[in-house]
């Protein structure tokens, strides 16, 4: 089961054809079809708005992503690696070596302290009944907390000091709402995972036409939405998803919601792209965040690439150096394509 991303516009047709490039050269085997093409071979989606198409062949597709995450925790294990888990309430901070102790009464003194101050450990309190936090050490601190890692920020005085401490990361929790759906007519074995221009994307979740339906809002649409809780709003499907759906594909306008869930992503309201990097002042303190709804293809590249990074003290196989911090500081959006 490939995926099939559509374009409607020559803005759009262009861009599919950039990232259809980008994938043949890592080694994706990617079909380009125009309307008629798209037609032939699939002739109960209805294309007639669409001027290019892209279908993946091979190399390309869908993947369980709690199995991949289930096979590292397995694996980590093995190699020595320890998990603890707690909640994190705050920095342990110490006097940055080489810097003497600022007594004052003013704003400024008050900052002054904090450019001086250097993290050594993190107050964690553990999953136990009635247990408090105790400080766990570390010359080195990664925050990959998905989507509170802006709030963990927080916890250092990032984004609420001055200077550097000005800038916070602006990494939120945002809520994404996936139901999944028995389609009795829709010919599940030609059925490709679908991505509408629209946002819009469907994939089969298991032989016997049942299928996953979902949207990736754009920026005004995700403003709109309830964010403060993970409860399921099915009108958002019978508005926001069935209609779109059902236009590209009739056969979906028979279908009955099996279940459905919410969650949370990591989503980066500067510029939509992950924040990968130390913090200019603070740097034992890493960020590895704002990956979206790309967390899962990127973690791989990202985990291996940073873990190189801290033990060699310099990117090795791939330099991330433009996720970085510095284009916070400097107000410049990173216009990545993702899809």
């Amino acid at each position: 089961m490939g995926f099939m991303y559509l374009a409607r516009t020559p803005e759009e047709v262009d861009r599919l054809k950039r990232n259809w490039k980008v994938q043949t050269q890592n080694g994706a085997r990617i079909d380009l079809l125009n309307r008629n093409e798209l037609y032939a071979k699939f002739p109960f989606i209805n294309f007639d708005d669409v001027l290019l198409g892209s279908y993946g062949l091979e190399n390309e597709g869908t993947i369980d992503s709690w199995q991949l995450l289930s096979a590292i925790r397995e694996k980590n294990l093995t190699l020595g690696v320890q998990y603890l888990k707690g909640e994190v309430e705050g920095f342990y901070f110490g006097q940055r070596y080489g810097t003497t102790e600022i007594h004052g009464i003013t704003d400024d003194a008050d900052e002054a302290v904090w450019r001086n101050k250097h993290i050594h450990g993190a107050y964690i309190r553990p999953e136990m009944t009635d247990a408090s936090a105790r400080i766990v050490r570390s010359n080195h601190i990664v925050v990959a907390a998905g989507a509170w890692s802006g709030r963990i920020a927080e916890m250092a005085r990032i984004g609420k000091g001055r200077d550097l401490l000005a800038v916070k990361i602006p990494v939120v929790a945002r809520k994404r709402m996936m139901f999944v759906v028995h389609a009795p007519d829709v010919p599940a074995l030609d059925m490709p995972a679908l991505v509408d221009p629209s946002g819009v994307y469907c994939l089969m979740e298991e032989v016997g036409n049942t299928f996953i339906c979902g949207k990736i809002p754009n920026k005004e649409e995700d403003e709109k939405m309830d964010h403060s809780n993970l409860e399921v709003d099915y009108n958002y499907f019978y508005n926001d998803i069935w209609p779109t759906l059902a236009k590209r594909i009739p056969a979906f306008r028979n279908l009955k919601i099996k279940s459905a869930w919410a969650g949370y992503e990591d989503v980066n309201t500067f510029d939509n792209s992950p924040v990968i990097g130390e913090h200019l002042l603070y740097q034992n303190l890493h960020f590895l965040c704002g990956f979206g709804n790309r967390g899962m293809q990127h973690s791989l590249a990202v985990g291996r690439s940073y873990a190189e990074k801290l033990l060699e003290g310099a990117y090795v196989s791939l330099n991330l150096r433009k996720f970085d911090m510095r284009r916070l500081i400097k107000m410049e959006k990173l216009e990545e394509e993702y899809g």
